[in-house]
């Protein structure tokens, strides 16, 4: 037994003990550890930051996957850029008007990794037919291809040596270019509290692309900070505004959840951080 250290913040660290350590190995882009916690069950670290646990990934995956493509009138096409663990193509792949989900995930052998430690998580995700599984980087893939998606999901790790392309204005252009007529983009932004940095770059670079655009929030316990946040931008949806069951626009969820709910969706738009 010993004990996990992330470093949340330079002043702020948090620590999770290891009951068991079930993988730990460097690919060709980072380090991946999984370990068995007693509270948190199986948690997927990517160098030395947790990425998901599996007491509380579904607020994550259900947060990211079910806003926008609910938001959304019928979601046939979806790229998911990152996201390698799996859980977030388990989502997506809930709906039955998705035909086909494009995912673009620069690690291979972190997908390997996942499917045989955290396999009891992903629903057989990686065997839909419905998926088209990319290698590569994320960026790179939006310049080479010309096809049109209905809902873009980046799930990337936090700005890093490997993401950097990823948080470019060029990045977002392109993401831009590659929206179908009605399309809706999603990205994760962080920690509102510790890592403001993030939400700004989003607002200057991705959020000033589009007509429409903004944050929603999810508390998720194992990210260490309150809030954690979801950017989303469209030039056809506001998002912000089809909080409703009433409106035309607000699909209610025809598959089983453990998280997302109407309520829910609501309210991710009124949750706030605290301003400092």
């Amino acid at each position: 037994m010993s004990w996990f250290e992330e470093g949340i913040h330079p002043e702020i660290r948090q620590s999770i003990r290891r009951d068991q350590v079930l993988f730990e190995g460097k690919t060709d882009f980072q380090h991946v550890e999984i370990f068995a916690n007693d509270l948190l069950g199986r948690v997927l670290v990517l160098d030395d930051a947790v990425q998901i646990t599996e007491h509380d990934e579904e607020i994550y995956s259900e947060s990211i996957a079910h806003v926008p493509l609910l938001s959304h009138p019928d979601p046939k096409s979806v790229l998911i850029i990152g996201a390698g663990d799996g859980t977030v193509l388990r989502e997506v792949l809930k709906h039955q008007t998705v035909q086909q989900v494009t995912m673009v995930e620069l690690d291979g052998a972190l997908i390997q990794v996942c499917r045989e430690h955290l396999s009891t998580l992903l629903d057989d995700a990686y065997d839909d037919p419905r998926l088209k599984l990319v290698i590569g980087d994320g960026a790179g893939y939006l310049v080479s291809g010309g096809q049109s998606y209905d809902v873009i999901i980046i799930d990337s790790t936090d700005p890093d040596e490997n993401s950097t392309s990823l948080f470019t204005g060029s990045f977002y252009q392109n993401c831009k270019a590659r929206l179908a007529k009605g399309g809706i983009i999603v990205a994760q932004a962080g920690c509102p509290s510790y890592q403001p940095s993030i939400l700004n770059h989003m607002k200057n670079r991705m959020l000033s692309l589009f007509h429409y655009g903004g944050f929603y929030h999810a508390a998720i316990p194992t990210y260490v900070g309150g809030l954690h946040a979801f950017s989303w931008a469209s030039d056809w949806v506001d998002l912000a505004q089809m909080t409703e069951q009433s409106d035309p626009g607000f699909r209610k969820a025809e598959f089983t959840t453990r998280y997302y709910s109407d309520r829910n969706h609501k309210a991710a738009f009124y949750l706030e951080p605290a301003q400092k």
